[in-house]
């Protein structure tokens, strides 16, 4: 079941959330240098019908051959991310990033007094039915 925090609070609230720990993550290509990690779990914001998702931005290492960590980002999608591709993406927490996207339509006090719905997928489902 999905719960509902305001957008000014969601951060702190999935700080703290043991559950999120060990979903899977998905990737989000950008191209061959540079490409994020995006968190398995997200947050709907039903009255702008768009999704926020927060990632590791990841660059390319030639030495290491391997994509490593380089920052923390925050990533906006439109509507269903199952559907989407992302719209934007900065270096920056859910509510500041939303402002910039919303390019001050909304003051930062009312992004964070938006409703939101924390979206966490059901992990292995077959796993659980195959428990019981």
């Amino acid at each position: 079941m999905n719960k509902r925090y305001r957008l000014g609070e969601i951060e702190e609230v999935v700080s703290d959330m043991e559950e999120l720990i060990g979903l899977e993550d998905d990737i989000a290509e950008i191209d061959d240098e540079f490409q994020i990690v995006v968190s398995g779990w997200s947050v709907y914001v039903e009255s702008l019908n768009l999704t926020l998702r927060q990632g590791i931005a990841c660059a390319w290492d030639e030495d290491e051959g391997l994509f490593m960590p380089d920052f923390d980002v925050t990533i906006v999608y439109e509507g269903n991310i199952e559907t989407q591709e992302w719209l934007y993406y900065e270096q920056d927490g859910m509510a500041v990033t939303l402002g910039n996207w919303l390019n001050g339509r909304l003051s930062c006090e009312q992004i964070e007094q938006l409703w939101c719905e924390l979206i966490i997928p059901e992990q292995n489902k077959e796993q659980k039915e195959s428990e019981e």
